[in-house]
Order: structure tokens, then C-alpha cells, then sequence
């Protein structure tokens, strides 16, 4: 219509003069220069990945259909599944940066992985008006990781925050409260996997995900924050050898042993969903989302369900704590289509894209959702979720930036080998003390090569501004 408008404007006033070919030419040359003008930034075809763990990519599939119909089906949006491990995801990663090309617009990306990638991620400030996200409402934790350099790269999708599930009906059946310290749920769990097993020697205590990843960071971090250690402290000095910490892993290998099986070695996520949801456990750590699968009426444990805060492991020193998680939505510097993308993650992020979620236990980033009715009828335990969200520890991303995949990389690759030889080892302190020592080594030595990168850096920088300062001088000489 528009291009019509334009092309018998201009044979009205006798702008196409010349021949029948030369008017055809131009007739596609004008079409072809409007086409770019009007329609480039309007029909796009957009690429997000997206996880497929429990029913998010259904979710946001949903989502993203809802978007493209409230833009009048100008857009087309193809997902990109990304394996399961948030390690495989995050190699994929650095694999398609490192290529030549780029064509995927909006990055899904876990919680520590903003100040490893955030120098290719756009300002999302530009697109949005003053007000229109409400930053207030979003967790102090989640809001300070949307950031790089200034900039606000990120927008939450949904948050995490790990909590402990556990067999209402065994507690009350052996008449055992709730714990509320480690000791108290380690002994709670040797006693009942003991009186099941007469029946159902498949049974266990606590099951958690020790398999040598992301997911074991996340682990070793909120336990020993429970016990009072730290993986960095003040200083900025890595103190995972610090008697804290031994007595955590100690706990953690003494669960292991006696309250366990050796094939949480081997265990994500879904592999412990899974153990739990047969029947098979009596406590698990995990994250928010498990809970609507686990009560789904399919489900041999659905309706016997609680959930608790992790437990304090150090009644003085430490606190019931949870380690902080969750995804965000990112539009990268290579798309050529930033405005149409970052319309897009405003939508996918908006408080009523997690509130909907919500309703499939994917934990709000918004503060005031936990106060909503309708979320808490579907999940009571919102309320226990809340306050381990305010009391959340973070990962240490902050401090290693870039290298945290590598310092990760460490923490579960030690933490795995350490409780792998403490099944044939007797002195659990001696395992603990020697994988900590280790670890606290290696994860200062990547702090040390941060600094001396720094100054070597900021040297050379020095030096490229004496050369330039001289260069002048002798050209002006």
C-alpha cells in the first residue's frame, strides 16, 4: 500500500521520465529502499535460547507466543533449546562467541555468568523509560547482579533460592519435628532411612546433587555459609580452608556415608527429583521448581510434601541459609535487532510473566509477589521462600568475574573427588582438611592472576600514554 502511494507519486509528477525499463528499474529500486525503511525494524525474526528443565521452555514458549500476538504477528521467534547442565550451556556459549558469526538476540543465562559475558551484552536502559521496570520490588541480591560496568544488561526471568523438601508424613509417623540444624536433620535422616529400610531397602536419609558441577558449587556454597565460613573473605582472599568449612564438608561426607547413597556422585537435579519423587527419601535440598512436579496427583509423594529453609549448621556462627540462583534474560551486542529483542525480554520479565510462573513454583524476582493470595494458595511455601531469599548467599562471580567458570570448575571438581575417596577413607576431618587446603590454593592463584593481569594492564596503558605523549612531542618538534 505504502510503496504504491510512493511509486504513483512519483509518475503523477513525471518523475520516472525515460524508457519502459528504466521506469521498471526504478519501480523495484523504490520498492527495494522502502522495503529497508519502513519494514526492516518491523518484521524480524528473532532467536532466543531457552533451558528445558521441568516445564520452563513450555512456559516461555507460551510467552513468547502471547508477545507475538500482542505486536499484531509482525514477529517470528525461533527458540534455541540449551542442554540441561548450565556447564554445557555456558561452554556453548563461549563456543558461539568465539565464532565469527552470531545470530542469536536474546541470551538466557544463569545467575554468576553476567560478569563473564556482560561486556557483549547491550544496555537495556536505552530501550525502557525512566520507572518502567520497577527495580524497587526486585530482590537487593537479583537486582545487584542485572548490572556490568553501569550498565543494566540483565532482567530476571525468575529467581532461586535453594530450599529442603522433605516427608511430612515419615516425620510425624516416627514422631520427629522438623530440624532445624544440620546435626539435628543428619541424625533425623540415619534414624528413619534405618527403621524404612526393613522394608524397602531402596531407601535414603538425604539425597542432594554432589555430580562434579554447577550445581555442587551451589552445595558447598550455601553450607558452608550455614556453618559461619565464606568462600572469599573481606579482603578479597579465598578462606575455604578455614575450620568452618572443614566442619561443613565434614557434615556433608558424614551424610554421604551413613544417611546417603554413592549415586548422588552422580546426581543433578532431575536424578534426585526423581529419587525423591518415587518415594525413596525422606530430605532433599533443591530448587523451588521441583515442588508443582513432585504434587503433581501422579506422583507417589504428592500432598506429603514440606519444605523448609536449609538448616543451620553452626547455631552461633551461622544461619539457615539458601544459595542465591536463577536466570536472566539478555539481548547481545550482535543481534541487529536490540530494540525489537529487548521488547521483548521486557515482556518475558514483567511481574505478570512471574506471577503466572509463579504458579508452577518458578520463584518471583519481585518482593511483592509473595505477598499476592492467589500465589500463595498454589505455593504455601512462598512464605518460607521469601525470607531464604532475603537471607540468600551469592556465589563468589563477583570476585572472580570472567574466571568464575574456572574457580567453580574447582570448588566441584575437589568437593566431588573429596566425598568419592571419603567412601573409602575412615578420618573425614583428614579428607576435609586436604581437599580444602587444595581448593584454597587454587582458588587464590586465580585471584593472584586477576591482579597481576590488572597491572600488567595498567602498565601498559602507562606506557602506550608516554609513547603517545612523546609522539607528539617529536612530531611537533
Amino acid at each position: 500500500m505504502i510503496l504504491n502511494i510512493i511509486y504513483d507519486t512519483l509518475e503523477r509528477f513525471d518523475l520516472l521520465k525515460g524508457q519502459a525499463h528504466m521506469k521498471k528499474f526504478l519501480k523495484f529500486a523504490v520498492i527495494g529502499i522502502c522495503s529497508l525503511v519502513f519494514f526492516d525494524s518491523n518484521c524480524v525474526t528473532l532467536k532466543v535460547t531457552c533451558r528445558a528443565k521441568g516445564v520452563e521452555l513450555k512456559l516461555f514458549q507460551e510467552a513468547i507466543n502471547q508477545w507475538i500476538k500482542l505486536t499484531g504477528d509482525q514477529h517470528k521467534v525461533e527458540i534455541v533449546t540449551l542442554p540441561h547442565s548450565s556447564n554445557e550451556c555456558f561452554a556453548l556459549y563461549k563456543q558461539w562467541l568465539s565464532a565469527e558469526s552470531f545470530d542469536v538476540d536474546i541470551l538466557q543465562m544463569d545467575f554468576p555468568w553476567i560478569g563473564a559475558f556482560g561486556d557483549i551484552l547491550i544496555d537495556l536502559n536505552q530501550f525502557y523509560k525512566d520507572g518502567e521496570i520497577d527495580k524497587d520490588d526486585i530482590f537487593t541480591t537479583i537486582k545487584n547482579n542485572m548490572h556490568f560496568n553501569g550498565n543494566m544488561v540483565a532482567l530476571p526471568a525468575y529467581t532461586d533460592c535453594e530450599v529442603m523438601y522433605y516427608r511430612k508424613d515419615l516425620l510425624k509417623k516416627y514422631n520427629r519435628s522438623v530440624p532445624n540444624s544440620w546435626q539435628e536433620l543428619y541424625e533425623t535422616a540415619k534414624f528413619i532411612q534405618k527403621q524404612e529400610r526393613k522394608s524397602n531397602n531402596r531407601f535414603y536419609g538425604y539425597i542432594f546433587q554432589a555430580k562434579a558441577f554447577e550445581m555442587l558449587t551451589c552445595n558447598f556454597v550455601q553450607l558452608i555459609d550455614t556453618f559461619g565460613g565464606a568462600v572469599i573473605n573481606r579482603e578479597g582472599r579465598a578462606v575455604v580452608d578455614s575450620q568452618e568449612c572443614v566442619d561443613a564438608l565434614v557434615l556433608l561426607i558424614n551424610c554421604l556415608k551413613n544417611a546417603s547413597t554413592r549415586s548422588v556422585l552422580n546426581y543433578s537435579e532431575e536424578e534426585a527429583r526423581g529419587l525423591f519423587q518415587s518415594g525413596n527419601a525422606l530430605f532433599m535440598s533443591s530448587w523451588p521448581y521441583a515442588w508443582s512436579l513432585m504434587n503433581d496427583p501422579s506422583t507417589s509423594v504428592s500432598g506429603r510434601i514440606g519444605v523448609m529453609p536449609i538448616p543451620t549448621g553452626n547455631m552461633e556462627k551461622g544461619k539457615s541459609s539458601g544459595v542465591i540462583g536463577g536466570w536472566f534474560f539478555t539481548v547481545s551486542k550482535f543481534s541487529k535487532h536490540g530494540a525489537v529483542a529487548a521488547d521483548l525480554v521486557k515482556f518475558l520479565t514483567s511481574k505478570e510473566q512471574h506471577k503466572f510462573r509463579a504458579e508452577f513454583a518458578y520463584a518471583p524476582a519481585y518482593k511483592s509477589l509473595y505477598k499476592d493470595p492467589e500465589i500463595l494458595k498454589k505455593n504455601s511455601f512462598f512464605s518460607v521462600l521469601s525470607d531464604s531469599l532475603e537471607n540468600a548467599v551469592a556465589r563468589p562471580s563477583s570476585t572472580f568475574g570472567k574466571d568464575y567458570p574456572r574457580a567453580s570448575h574447582e570448588i566441584f571438581n575437589l568437593i566431588n573427588t573429596a566425598l568419592t575417596e571419603s567412601l573409602e577413607e575412615v578420618s573425614v576431618e583428614k579428607i576435609a582438611k586436604k581437599y580444602l587446603g587444595r581448593l584454597n590454593r587454587r582458588l587464590n592463584k586465580i585471584i593472584d592472576r586477576q591482579k597481576d593481569s590488572k597491572k600488567k594492564k595498567s602498565s601498559e596503558g602507562i606506557f602506550q600514554k608516554l609513547k603517545d605523549i612523546l609522539g607528539t612531542s617529536s612530531e611537533s618538534n
